[in-house]
């Protein structure tokens, strides 16, 4: 299992398209798959310009710290305006999303999670029409 991970490596990088033309990114950084670690995964999400992630819940709890850009985060139907340095938490089972980018860049932001079980993960997440998302590994 590794212990240093060099910039740009991933153990794992999905897109999740919520429709044909709305979609954002998610990349394990570390997780159990590349480093044994069991308790938590740190990840990096990318949403573009004027597109969300859906509204989730899971079984975790999670640690958000936004890199770039700015957008609405929605926390048990509450709005919170974020920026870049801005850091917030999301306990676990409580409904949040969707997360929005209101600015004129990508919004990037890391987040630690429990390492989330099944069926609890974004493979299983129900978008608002009852649809499965499409997931693509890149």
């Amino acid at each position: 299992m590794e212990n240093l991970f060099k910039k740009g490596k991933y153990s794992k990088s999905i897109r999740m398209w919520i429709s044909e033309k709305e979609s954002f990114i998610m990349r394990s950084i570390i997780d159990f798959d590349n480093s044994g670690i069991e308790q938590f995964r740190l990840a990096l999400s990318e949403i573009p310009v004027g597109q969300e992630t859906p509204e989730h819940v899971h079984n975790s709890d999670e640690i958000f710290y936004v890199l770039e850009g700015n957008g609405t985060f929605r926390i048990e139907g509450r709005e919170y305006e974020v920026n870049e340095g801005d850091t917030f938490c999301v306990k676990a089972n409580i409904v949040h999303g969707p997360n929005s980018n209101s600015g004129t860049k990508t919004l990037k932001f890391l987040y630690v999670i429990g390492q989330l079980k099944q069926p609890q993960s974004w493979h299983d997440s129900s978008l608002k029409s009852g649809d499965k998302p499409k997931i693509e590994y890149i």
